[in-house]
């Protein structure tokens, strides 16, 4: 009985953990999926689902900027999928300025 428990919260612990590195796939469409199936006490998965969605907002507003917005685009997807799996791990990323609005309103 003890390991039936024990595997339950482990396979949560896991499903969990898909949903902060689901967040950062697609930023700001998944991060807006999750936050909204995210329950209020899950103030950890709101906020990388916020992050992740402020930061695909940033990303294609970026898109529009030829050559140079691309670039900077590009390299803050890579921050995004870094973020990502630094999350799915347990260890949160806080970006400069995005994070203090997810944190704001998770």
């Amino acid at each position: 009985m003890a390991t039936a428990k024990t595997n339950r919260k482990q396979s949560k612990g896991q499903e969990q953990n898909i949903l902060y590195l689901a967040a950062y796939v697609l930023m700001w469409l998944t991060g807006i999926i999750v936050f909204v199936m995210a329950k209020p006490s899950e103030k950890r998965l709101r906020f990388n689902a916020l992050q992740a969605t402020f930061l695909g907002v940033v990303i294609t507003v970026l898109w529009f900027i030829p050559v140079v917005g691309w670039a900077i685009a590009a390299v803050l997807w890579l921050v995004g999928i870094i973020s990502g799996a630094k999350a799915y791990n347990g260890d949160d990323v806080h970006l400069p300025v995005i994070a203090d609005y997810a944190k704001k309103y998770s």
